[in-house]
């Protein structure tokens, strides 16, 4: 019986079926592809292209500090649009090198291109060739979606056709080389150039243009920051490619390789700024509104100083982390604000100690108790009415009555009594006992009228215990304050932006710095002594060694609630807050001695290698005079002892006699407001 065998495959690779399937699928992709592109183009909907020919995206705006440096940008994009003149060529020959080769010869599309990512699409089973020219990628990122679909594949054909009609070759490589992402968060060359070497596009050798445009095709994959042989691997094949293309010879090509590389390291100066650059971002959008402030590339010259930043920061975060681990509690939260005495220029702002966490600025929103850090306040209203600084005060027990059955009895915070004292040390120890009994005598509305004339604005309880600091006030108000006193009784207007420009230099605005005559020269001068002992023999002393021209306050609340330390030179005032967003205790002996000085000490420590250290200048309505502060009398005339303190001309105390009006303590009497 016969049988009927199928005939036996030749043996061998099926060239003939492949070609026939490729060619097959190549004729219908044409066929299709060119009926779609019909039908499209006649009834699709696009955008126009002439918004392409004003290209207007959004840019970024620099912030400058106060020597004229940028430390930081506002944009939707990071973009620096740059002239397509400005651009080396050998930048623009990397990029078209790389991303296509035959840019100045198609109208737009590269149909050889598309044939062979259409073969290798098909023998690879997958839609993975790009074949897209430089006209095709840059009308996607102005006009299209990034999404991988025929529709949109057909569209940026249509559209990349059209636009090589209307725009040259030059411009549409301007839109492209500011238009395209090159990863770090950098749109276009110029900003891709600041970003991972420091310097403008004009700037940049074979080697460092090579690197930019091998980030062109996945600037993620190829990031020299984090797969920096990844990066190199691309930046040989861009180097390849440019001398293959002949935009190169391949020596030069090999040099370019082997040249040394410094990348920029990434700037973390943003995030030691944050609250500051946020203060005047929000500014900025709430004048010039949301539109304005992302398209007119804006130049923002700021009082900030980077290098007192920097301190700031860094003294703060550090301090609570250590305060946190040597208490065993997370949470903590802090503030700085650093202000020149002379301006009210703000040098340096930290409102919390992670940005990213909480974006509440402490050091202008947050009203707390300062505790002592409020005692010169009221020590100034007393020396504005007469007193001196060995003027007697009486460090003892006393109560008030603040309802028929109830009685307030402040205490001092180690609970002794030193008895009659003078001013001079009832500050420096932070007596409670002695300058509650000094607002009694001097009157409540009498430190409250102080306080508003340093620039405290917010409320103020009218009742004794304001002299323990008991109303809330923010660290921007006691930083003013104390500047008051460093400035020669000049209250500074607070300010943060020097001058704003648009994009074509005009000035938008600038501020004049402006001060107020609040308080008498003499006045803020005695309270700046008074508070020099401070940190030369009270609650201030572990911070004596940095410079005896130095004055300040700590400040504790209640339970170690809050602490403070508010002080400086005639140059630069400090306010340092610690303690926690809800009211808790800091825990047990965790006083502004031990919590905020610390932290406000390792800042000046290191601003007075940067800003002069100096001694406070004294007015010309103080003569100074050898007395001794325990009797408040005059020192005979050719006396050592004693020590010589400043008073305003006429309070010099007689030999022998007492200093400045001294009054007889009262028991209960007087303003007694609570």
């Amino acid at each position: 019986m016969s049988r009927n065998l199928d005939p036996v495959e030749p043996a061998g690779f099926p060239w003939k079926k492949l070609f026939l399937i490729v060619f097959a699928a190549g004729l219908f992709f044409a066929l299709g592809t060119g009926a779609g592109v019909v039908l499209l183009a006649k009834f699709g909907d696009f955008p126009p292209i002439e918004s392409a020919a004003a290209y207007r995206p959004s840019v970024t705006s620099k912030i400058f500090d106060r020597n004229n440096r940028v430390v930081g940008e506002i944009y939707l994009e990071k973009r620096n649009l740059v002239p397509f003149e400005a651009i080396p060529p050998h930048v623009v020959n990397a990029f078209v090198a790389a991303e296509d080769a035959n840019f100045f010869r198609h109208k737009g599309v590269d149909y050889i291109a598309i044939a062979r990512a259409v073969v290798k699409d098909v023998l690879s089973g997958e839609f993975a060739q790009g074949a897209s020219t430089i006209t095709q990628q840059t009308v996607k990122s102005l006009f299209l979606t990034p999404e991988k679909t025929v529709a949109r594949k057909l569209k940026e054909l249509i559209l990349a056709y059209r636009i090589e009609k209307k725009l040259s070759k030059e411009e549409i490589l301007y839109l492209y080389l500011n238009q395209i992402y090159l990863g770090d968060g950098a749109y276009g060359v110029e900003a891709a150039a600041q970003t991972y070497f420091s310097r403008g596009v004009s700037t940049l050798s074979v080697a460092e243009g090579a690197l930019i445009a091998g980030l062109a095709q996945a600037p993620t994959r190829y990031s020299p920051r984090r797969h920096i042989d990844k990066a190199r691997a691309r930046q040989r094949y861009v180097l390849r490619r440019m001398s293959e293309v002949g935009f190169l010879d391949k020596n030069a090509a090999e040099s370019a390789y082997k040249a040394r590389l410094s990348l920029a390291p990434p700037s973390n100066f943003r995030s030691k700024a944050a609250y500051f650059l946020e203060h005047v971002r929000n500014y900025l959008q709430e004048k010039y509104g949301t539109d304005a402030m992302y398209r007119n590339e804006f130049r923002i010259y700021t009082t900030i100083d980077e290098r007192l930043q920097e301190m700031a920061y860094d003294a703060l975060t550090q301090g609570v982390r250590r305060i946190e681990e040597a208490n065993k509690y997370k949470g903590l939260q802090g503030a700085m604000l650093c202000m020149d005495p002379g301006s009210g220029g703000v040098l340096a702002m930290v409102g919390g100690v992670d940005f990213g966490a909480s974006q509440f600025n402490r050091a202008l929103q947050a009203r707390r108790q300062p505790g002592s850090a409020f005692k010169p306040i009221v020590y100034a209203a007393a020396l504005g009415k007469g007193k001196t600084l060995v003027s007697s005060v009486d460090d003892s027990p006393i109560e008030f009555a603040r309802s028929e059955t109830e009685l307030w009895k402040p205490k001092n915070y180690d609970e002794t009594f030193l008895g009659p004292i003078p001013l001079l040390e009832a500050l420096a120890k932070s007596r409670n006992l002695a300058t509650v009994r000094l607002l009694n005598e001097i009157g409540v509305d009498t430190a409250i009228g102080m306080a508003r004339n340093l620039g405290i604005q917010s409320p103020i309880e009218r009742n004794l215990s304001i002299a323990l600091g008991s109303s809330g006030v923010t660290p921007l108000e006691m930083v003013t304050a104390y500047s008051t006193f460093a400035a020669g009784g000049q209250r500074p207007t607070p300010f943060f932006i020097r001058e704003v420009q648009d994009g074509q230099g005009r000035v938008l605005e600038r501020t004049d710095p402006k001060g107020v005559q609040a308080i008498a020269p003499e006045t803020a001068y005695l309270t700046i002594r008074l508070m020099q002992e401070v940190l030369r023999t009270g609650t201030g002393v572990s911070a004596k060694r940095l410079s005896p021209n130095l004055a300040g306050k700590t400040g504790t609340t209640n339970e170690n609630t809050d602490a403070w330390f508010v002080g400086g030179s005639p140059n630069l005032i400090a306010g340092v807050w610690v303690g926690f967003d809800t009211p808790a205790s800091l825990g047990k002996r965790q006083t502004a001695a031990s919590v905020a000085l610390p932290i406000w000490a390792n800042f000046f420590g290191k601003a007075l290698g940067y800003v002069p250290d100096r001694e406070f200048p004294s007015p010309a309505g103080i003569t100074f005079a050898r007395v001794d502060p325990a009797t408040g009398k005059a020192a005979p005339p050719g006396s050592g002892e004693g020590m010589v303190l400043p008073f305003k001309l006429g309070t010099v105390p007689e030999t022998g006699g007492p200093a400045g009006r001294p009054s007889p303590s009262r028991r209960g009497t007087g303003d007694d407001l609570l």
